[in-house]
């Protein structure tokens, strides 16, 4: 279906949700895959497995949720709490009342890199995607003016690739809660 769209001129390029591996190659073989967009953090990085067969392919990746629904930028703290008829982080795993101690670590580390940087949390945040593969590229779901200008601060924090090695090794060994969209699936 995409292939005939592409061949009328409707559409030049095409992507897709949620995939794996298999998923990838199995719908690339069909029509060559622009773009797959999948949920990736800090905190979710399971999709990172997914690196090698995006070279392979030259398909590129749109990260949503880089900043772990918010959490990523420091902006919220242990006494917070979220209407669960009004706002959706109220069924998050990572804004659980157990969920501020356990991301305590994470965030003062995240906090201090970003400090080394001259930057806020969330602009580390987005620095470590931008910095770790020239085609991934976060999403991030702002809603005010004075975030979005803030995220796009996050072009300017450069970050060597060293640097992004030593954030991923610290990200491997810091403690941290569940997130949400951050569990592998698991298949039936």
């Amino acid at each position: 279906m995409m292939a005939g769209l592409i061949q009328e001129g409707k559409i030049t390029h095409w992507g897709i949700s949620e995939v794996t591996e298999d998923y990838l190659r199995r719908a690339h073989a069909v029509c060559p895959v622009t773009a797959v967009q999948n949920r990736f953090s800090m905190m979710a990085r399971q999709h990172a497995a997914l690196f090698p067969v995006l070279e392979e392919l030259n398909v590129g990746f749109v990260a949503f949720s880089p900043m772990a629904n918010g959490l990523l930028t420091g902006a919220y703290g242990k006494d917070d709490k979220f209407d669960p008829k009004l706002d959706y982080h109220s069924a998050m795993p990572q804004f659980a009342p157990e969920a501020a101690e356990q991301n305590r670590e994470l965030l003062r580390v995240l906090g201090i890199l970003a400090e080394e940087k001259h930057a806020t949390p969330g602009q580390l945040s987005l620095a470590w995607m931008l910095c770790k593969k020239p085609y991934l590229v976060p999403i991030p779901g702002s809603r005010k003016v004075e975030r979005m200008r803030e995220n796009a601060g996050a072009a300017d924090v450069t970050l060597s690739a060293a640097e992004v090695e030593q954030i991923d090794q610290i990200l491997d060994t810091i403690p941290m809660s569940a997130v949400f969209g951050g569990t592998a699936v698991k298949s039936r």
